[in-house]
């Protein structure tokens, strides 16, 4: 057992936590190696899940020994840490995603039943009744006691009077046969303690972040509550940024686990703040909190010792970075990745039996993980507009994305999403770190040539841009529109059909009070970009209005269910995005045929093709644009078509195709999108080339087993998008990819469902066709066999993983209480 210092100890910054009670084990990283992967994220979290799950005791609780009595209400007692192991396993485990476990329901019976009266127990158990779904809340009888019970701790433990107001100690109550209401728990002194009690930052943090939990979990806080800790922690800021323990000491004093703290309790108390005194019904530019920046100022400075290996703290340290990381938005601190940085000592560290010394540490390290590598719903682009009429145009609602993304959290079958403010900065991978980069303003957009092509390639590799006009701005809404115009002059803005998927994705639109203009541009496959240009639902998210305006919510929930093609996101790590790594042993020219109005609807898809070839079969793919005309496809063996609107040939053209596929060529041919009208006119050219052969091969799809689709089958999950079920007749359990044989080969390859989206590999919906993984396997596979002319082919294998398939949409009702 660990000695715990007392409240006039001089013990330094991180001090006695209650995370830490039950004794510290140091451990020391080994020398970091390679960047850690997700899927050894995955694994680090299923060893600590295991863990956890064997420490606990038969009665539900991680404690140690029998319970002391609370005898002392001030400074660190046996007493006041009980029951804050189970708390942390409990709310850990809920965290990463085991709410529904036998584990975790025995330990929330035993926590309902607990009499707890140090502030981390109480405050991490707190943290649990958010993850009690609403139905359950209802049927349990104990719940309701539970909770305030808790709220009453939280109100009543802080000192509430004097130069230290707002803050808590370690412990307050005494064990009491009383009734607290209905419950058979002491009554708590509302005047809380006096004047001159311990207290401390560490404690002091737990406290308001159960209080906020309680909050979320539907208990009432008062709104004198938020702006009392708000004034104690924005007073106890120390000149430099920072916050140290608990004394008025020099800027020397600050600490990054108490700097953590401050930054993390002002980002919780600022969105109650904002709701008193700013309405945003009015665009006057960005919003900021000058305790917020100078905090995230001195953490850039330090952030390298916040993460350097080696002290009894450092677990609790990580998880007091995850919180502001993920509060502000921030992927980094200075130029350090805190999430990298943190996930690689965590896996690296971690023990065989999947702990890391103790069972506190272990959940630290499990919270930083689950929370951390958690879905990215949307980046939020920081720019700056020429005129610079207003400050920070991009920020008029700091908490719109942030607040958005809790709500869709709690609202999907996900438990947690994140979200991220970027800049243009930063690399285009960086940028596909969410589906959707979010813009929002109500000032002319002004962006540098050079800002136009990373967001145009962003785009094309699969990416969606989402505009909001804040305050309805017109002006910000006619540049969107013109930005889209410069970065796809082929394509138009048009308003969205109200049979669009994002008016029925999971939140039917028919419900709503008010149907929501939203404006697309559109390249006959997908939404490239939306623009909401007049209903303002940033404001909604701001302000966080879920029953009078949630309408905003369920439009934004269902454009990242479009976006996301109703996948679950992968976790914050892993990608879709391809790159070519070494060298080619060869190369193979296929000619990409001009033809139609819009042959070339994705650019990304051959490009990543192109990359999975090069890692895979170790050959360089040269896509080349090809006008068919005399004499043009003499020099390949390989040529692709596709398109999303009507083709007609002429006879000169069609002679070339025939003499191409005479002379050993091959031709694959997709519809993008699931085009009917490019399908039914391509169908009517092979039919005038190839006649009675083309009948013949277009009445039914190859056998499964053609070689030369690669024995998709077995190498993925799934074939086809969800957006198929429903709206084609025949089988989707097999690919329905036709052929032509020609002089006795199979010289022609036709796909009506769509095949080029699914290549530039972001699984979006309203799509006719193939998931990503089994188009990319599909189509590689194909290239090489025409290639090889049907001959030694070397089998594809998938260019990423399959994806974890989502279950099936279900109603807002009944998805609403999923945590």
């Amino acid at each position: 057992m660990a000695n715990c210092p007392t409240p006039g100890s001089t013990v330094t910054a991180g001090r006695w936590i209650a995370a830490a009670a039950i004794g510290l084990t140091i451990l020391f990283a080994p020398r970091l190696e390679a960047a850690v992967t997700p899927q050894e994220v995955d694994a680090a979290v299923n060893k600590c899940v295991a863990f956890l799950k064997s420490q606990q005791n038969k009665d539900g609780n991680w404690e140690i020994g029998k319970k002391p009595k609370m005898e002392v209400e001030s400074g660190p007692s046996e007493a006041c840490k009980w029951g804050g192991e189970t708390a942390i396993a409990t709310y850990a485990l809920c965290a990463a995603g085991e709410t529904q476990s036998d584990n975790v329901k025995r330990a929330v019976e035993w926590l309902e039943n607990a009499d707890l009266h140090g502030t981390y127990a109480v405050g991490l158990r707190s943290q649990v009744w958010s993850f009690i779904p609403s139905a359950a809340q209802r049927t349990d009888k104990l719940f309701d006691p539970a909770l305030k019970r808790d709220v009453d701790f939280v109100l009543h433990s802080r000192i509430q009077h004097g130069a230290h107001k707002g803050f808590y100690g370690y412990g307050y109550g005494k064990d009491a046969g009383g009734s607290l209401g209905a419950s058979k728990f002491g009554v708590l002194n509302p005047k809380g303690p006096a004047e001159g009690a311990w207290y401390d930052r560490s404690n002091s943090q737990y406290g308001v972040l159960g209080a906020w939990a309680l909050e979320q979990a539907g208990a009432e806080i008062p709104q004198s509550y938020w702006k009392e800790e708000d004034e104690a922690w924005k007073k106890a800021q120390l000149t430099n940024g920072g916050w140290n323990y608990n004394t008025a000491g020099e800027n020397s004093d600050a600490t990054y686990t108490m700097t953590s703290a401050g930054i993390a309790t002002l980002f919780i108390t600022q969105d109650y703040m904002l709701r008193e005194g700013h309405q945003f019904d009015a665009c006057k530019g960005g919003v900021t909190n000058s305790n917020i920046e100078r905090g995230l100022a001195w953490m850039d400075k330090h952030i390298s010792m916040a993460l350097t290996r080696g002290g009894g703290f450092y677990y609790y340290g990580l998880y007091g970075i995850e919180r502001i990381g993920v509060a502000s938005g921030r992927k980094y601190f200075g130029t350090v990745d805190w999430y990298q940085i943190g996930a690689e000592a965590i896996v690296r560290g971690q023990a065989a039996s999947g702990s890391f010394g103790s069972v506190h540490d272990t959940c630290f390290a499990l919270l930083f993980l689950v929370r951390g590598r958690a879905p990215v719903m949307m980046n939020k682009l920081m720019y700056e507009t020429a005129s610079k009429k207003l400050p920070d145009p991009w920020n008029e609602r700091p908490r719109d994305s942030a607040n958005l993304a809790r709500w869709m959290g709690k609202h999907s079958v996900e438990s947690f999403f994140n979200w991220q403010i970027v800049n243009l900065k930063v690399s285009v991978d960086e940028l596909h770190d969410a589906p959707i980069l979010y813009i929002a303003g109500s000032e002319e957009l002004s962006l540098s040539d050079q800002d136009i092509e990373k967001l145009r390639t962003y785009v094309e590799q699969g990416g969606m841009i989402l505009g909001n006009a804040d305050c309805g701005s017109r002006i910000f809404a006619t540049s969107f529109e013109k930005l889209g115009k410069k970065m796809f002059p082929k394509y138009e803005w048009d308003t969205i059909a109200k049979s669009h998927p994002i008016y029925s994705e999971q939140y039917l639109a028919t419900k709503w009070k008010v149907h929501p203009i939203v404006r697309g541009l559109n390249n006959g496959v997908r939404e490239l970009m939306l623009l909401i240009p007049e209903s303002d639902p940033g404001r909604a998210w701001q302000i966080e209005s879920t029953k009078t305006n949630e309408e905003a919510f369920q439009l934004a929930g269902n454009i990242f269910l479009y976006a996301t093609g109703k996948e679950n996101l992968e976790h914050k790590g892993a990608t879709y995005i391809v790159h070519s790594e070494g060298e080619a042993g060869r190369d193979i020219r296929v000619a990409r045929l001009e033809i139609g109005d819009n042959w070339d609807p994705e650019p990304g898809a051959w490009r990543r093709l192109t990359a999975v070839l090069h890692n895979q079969q170790h050959v360089g793919i040269k896509a080349e644009p090809v006008k068919i005309a005399p004499g043009s496809l003499s020099d390949y063996k390989i040529a692709a078509l596709t398109g999303t609107t009507k083709i007609i040939l002429s006879d000169d053209q069609r002679k070339e195709v025939k003499s191409f596929i005479a002379n050993g060529g091959t031709l694959i041919i997709d519809a993008a999108g699931g085009s009917v009208a490019f399908a039914d006119s391509v169908e009517a050219e092979l039919t005038k080339m190839f006649g009675a052969a083309a009948t013949t091969g277009l009445a039914e799809p190859l056998p499964p087993e053609t070689p030369a689709l690669g024995d998709v089958k077995k190498t993925v999950t799934r074939l086809y998008r969800h957006y198929m079920q429903g709206r084609v007749t025949g089988s989707l359990r097999d690919p329905r990819v036709r052929g032509i044989t020609v002089n006795g080969r199979l010289a022609v390859f036709f796909s009506r469902e769509d095949m080029t989206g699914a290549l530039v590999g972001e699984p979006v919906d309203g799509v006719l066709g193939y998931e990503p993984p089994a188009a990319t396997q599909m189509m590689a596979s194909l290239v090489m066999y025409a290639e090889k002319s049907g001959k030694g082919l070397a089998p594809a294998t998938p260019a990423s993983a399959p994806p974890t398939l989502l279950a099936e949409p279900k109603t807002p009702k009944a998805v609403s209480s999923a945590k």
